[in-house]
């Protein structure tokens, strides 16, 4: 869908940065840990759902993340994205990435990684094909009090030459051990198509079982049409891992 229209932004996005940050933020202090894309040592798994209203439609959106990561600072990254709504034809859109993620350099206040993934869409511009290529830059801060900032661009194309660009800002606080809460702002710049921005406001709680749940609220900012949603997130560890603390524990 890179370009095809002006909403092609699956819903999690952001959430990835986001959920990478709170995974990270259970095993240890936040400020220990600058926030994003470091993987848990037996990766993650992240699925999220959101509802809304589009041109007086409702739509709804369902994606997934999975990361395994095969060495210390580079993993396996796999992100597939569904929308339903009634805006055309079909009824529905797809796309999904697989790729690979590469930290660059990490410090207990700073990391940076770069992402490179093969891109498929399932309704493309008629001149350009279904698949393509994204890379990723992906970038984070520690500040005081348990703040912190994350930043990712992209630039997408498919075979063809369409192409998008899309940027995604996060600023966070962790409340504690068990709480976080989570200020976005995405921006979609389509080759074809209005750019758009989003503000995201959520809050994500972690229970003792490492597993996570994010509830927020989504609109448009940029003066278009409101498009007020719901978004929920699930994120938790692969079975092997709690199958780790278990034996550990016994």
């Amino acid at each position: 869908m890179a370009g095809v229209e002006k909403e092609t932004r699956p819903a999690s996005a952001g959430l990835r940065l986001l959920t990478l940050t709170g995974a990270v933020a259970i095993c240890a202090p936040a400020t220990a840990n600058a926030a994003a894309w470091i993987a848990p040592i037996d990766g993650q798994q992240i699925f999220t759902s959101t509802y809304g209203n589009r041109e007086g439609l409702r739509y709804s959106e369902t994606s997934g993340y999975l990361e395994a990561p095969v060495t210390k600072n580079d993993s396996v990254v796999i992100a597939p994205w569904l929308i339903q709504d009634y805006i055309d034809d079909n009824g529905w859109r797809a796309e999904a990435t697989a790729g690979v993620k590469h930290v660059i350099t990490h410090t207990d206040h700073t990391v940076a990684a770069v992402q490179v993934s093969a891109l498929w869409v399932s309704s493309p511009p008629a001149h350009c094909d279904e698949g393509g290529a994204e890379l990723r830059v992906l970038g984070g801060v520690n500040l005081p009090h348990n703040t912190f900032v994350n930043a990712e661009l992209a630039e997408r194309v498919l075979s063809g030459g369409c192409s998008d660009q899309r940027a995604e800002f996060t600023g966070g606080m962790h409340l504690g051990r068990h709480w976080m809460g989570l200020a976005q702002v995405f921006v979609d710049g389509p080759q074809y198509g209005d750019e758009t921005v989003k503000a995201q406001l959520s809050l994500v709680h972690f229970d003792n079982h490492h597993r996570g749940i994010q509830i927020g609220i989504r609109d448009r900012i940029d003066g278009g049409e409101d498009e007020l949603a719901v978004v929920v997130g699930f994120w938790t560890e692969p079975r092997r891992a709690r199958d780790r603390r278990r034996h550990r524990a016994d």
